[in-house]
């Protein structure tokens, strides 16, 4: 006998939706759990109405966002089981914008982490924030990623022809890149022809650094991926950047590319885990990386195979999706 599954989300046809939830519904499904997204309206009688609808489930999810009090009650009250997910640093925000470490974030993530039944956290690093609220059980659930949606095989760019390093984003993490401008800039100066290739939802201004730009869509997501010959993720070192959960590791992983990243959070993890790619932190680390990486086809190529397999056989919707299948089947029971 199958029981309903609700994930509750401001924003059900996003990222963290689509990789967390959405793609697992079969597996979840398997194992007696029916998805079913609910979206969550601003505010109002239809936000109300949304509480309830999803708190009539087995399992109700609140997917990342951070209700005030009377909301979060509201919700409380409606659910049978209350589970808490998040792949980012929510107490925290990003370093660019005002107030970074805001208590108000704190608090209601306190709550969302202790008042529920059960918290989910992206990565051990968000764990390490959820642990600190005293939640009755915790699981850690990476984001998987699908290997077979970027291709049955490794498909890295064929050898010969200027180098394409990679950036796969969107407006938000825009910025990062501005850190390793002046590595990407040197880099594309020693290569002739060299340009930096973005997938995104708007193009960067980047002085010096030839871009490519190519909007993103679900897609046509599989297609520019493979149109790189290596990914980069470089990151700050603050509380924010350190709850990422390193997806554009496995998405480049997936493809069958190398990466280059910041040691910061899970891309440590990610990278050292498996020969998957390079880590640097200073301008003169991440040159050298590029570099090393562009004009060695031979080593791209060994970075990339063992990525893909990597992604496939720690990282996968089937090696994560049954785990978290079997912990909600728990938490739908009342166990």
């Amino acid at each position: 006998m199958s029981a309903r599954l609700a994930v509750l989300s401001a924003e059900p046809g996003g990222p963290s939706v689509r990789h967390r939830w959405t793609r697992l519904a079969p597996l979840l499904a398997e194992a007696g759990l029916d998805l079913e997204v609910v979206e969550l309206p601003k505010a109002g009688g239809a936000r109300r109405e949304a509480f309830a609808r999803a708190g009539s489930a087995a399992v109700t999810v609140l997917q990342r966002r951070l209700l005030r009090s009377a909301d979060f009650e509201r919700l409380r009250d409606a659910a049978r089981r209350l589970v808490y997910d998040f792949d980012d640093a929510m107490p925290f925000r990003e370093p660019w914008r005002e107030n970074p470490l805001s208590t108000m974030r704190g608090n209601r993530f306190l709550r969302s982490c202790s008042e529920s039944d059960a918290v989910l956290a992206g990565s051990e690093e968000l764990a390490a924030l959820a642990r600190g609220c005293g939640p009755r059980a915790l699981f850690v659930a990476p984001t998987p990623v699908d290997p077979k949606a970027y291709g049955p095989e490794p498909s890295p760019r064929p050898p010969g022809g200027p180098a394409r390093f990679g950036w796969i984003g969107s407006r938000s993490t825009r910025p990062y890149l501005d850190a390793v401008a002046p590595p990407l800039r040197a880099a594309c100066a020693a290569l002739p022809g060299a340009a930096l290739l973005v997938v995104a939802d708007e193009p960067p201004v980047l002085e010096g650094v030839p871009v490519e730009f190519v909007p993103w869509t679900e897609e046509g997501e599989a297609e520019a991926l493979r149109g790189m010959d290596l990914g980069i993720m470089p990151l700050l070192d603050d509380p924010w950047s350190r709850g990422k959960c390193g997806f554009k590791l496995l998405q480049y992983a997936a493809t069958g590319i190398p990466s280059v990243a910041s040691p910061v959070g899970p891309n440590r993890a990610i990278l050292e885990h498996g020969p998957a790619g390079l880590l640097a932190s200073t301008p003169a680390e991440w040159e050298e990386a590029l570099l090393r990486l562009a004009r060695d086809g031979d080593l791209r190529a060994r970075l990339g195979a063992a990525a893909r397999r990597h992604a496939v056989s720690r990282w996968s919707v089937e090696v994560l999706g049954p785990p978290l299948a079997r912990f909600l089947s728990l938490v739908a029971g009342g166990r």
